[in-house]
């Protein structure tokens, strides 16, 4: 979708008809005559090549960050399937052990999690303003063109493009706290009451660790789920 908008920025001034104008896609001031050749040419190319270069770094930190979850959701998986599977040991050291490892799983998975939240918290937090403004801004600016203009369209192009980057931020970031909060779930679909004393009081204290779910934020003051998105669209 960014190299969609950014193609029909690159074309604009065609479809525009104002081609012979020598129209720049962007309106910027630079200390030379932009209306002559080869200088025009040079501009445009110039302005092209740099929106396309941005959106590439942009794509690349929202993949990144889709990963990242991706990545830490997949960890609360294998922990529930882990501790769903917590029977037919033949031995009850078998069984503790393998609690033990779980345990050590989610510890590890949190903090994972954390230092993930920690590198990502400015970058998250820029995102949403940066975003939230560029939003407000384009459909204030779409209430003042023509529809279905070719200015429209871009604006329009534009303002979906950015909804569909918090779309994913909220998304993959609400994901891990889905599948943070099944865990619990996960524990009582083991077979569970077959274990020993021991092992019964252990796993209460870790589903008791449980209760919390990982929720990622930027700064905790916004938070990665689809309330968020909702609020911001």
């Amino acid at each position: 979708m960014c190299c969609g908008t950014n193609l029909f920025w690159a074309i604009f001034p065609l479809l525009d008809k104002t081609a012979g104008e020598k129209r720049l896609p962007f309106l910027a001031w630079y200390p030379y005559n932009t209306k002559v050749s080869p200088l025009y040419e040079i501009t445009y190319v110039y302005q092209i090549v740099s929106v396309g270069f941005i959106t590439t770094v942009h794509v690349n930190v929202d993949a990144l960050v889709a990963a990242v979850n991706v990545f830490n959701g997949s960890q609360f998986d294998i922990l529930c399937d882990n501790l769903r599977n917590l029977h037919n040991l033949a031995v009850a050291g078998d069984i503790n052990d393998k609690l033990v490892y779980c345990i050590d799983h989610h510890k590890q998975t949190l903090s994972y999690a954390e230092k993930c939240n920690t590198f990502l918290n400015w970058i998250l937090l820029v995102q949403f303003f940066v975003s939230g403004i560029s939003i407000g801004l384009s459909m204030f600016q779409l209430t003042l063109l023509v529809p279905f203009s070719n200015e429209f369209l871009s604006l329009l192009g534009n303002g979906i493009a950015i909804t569909v980057q918090i779309f994913m931020y909220c998304w993959f970031g609400n994901e891990v706290e889905v599948k943070s909060s099944s865990i619990p779930y996960a524990v009582f679909e083991c077979e569970w009451t077959d274990f020993p004393q021991e092992v019964k009081k252990k796993l209460l204290f870790f589903t008791m660790r449980l209760q919390k779910p990982v929720k990622l934020s930027a700064l905790n003051l916004i938070y990665l789920s689809l309330d968020t998105f909702m609020k911001v669209k």
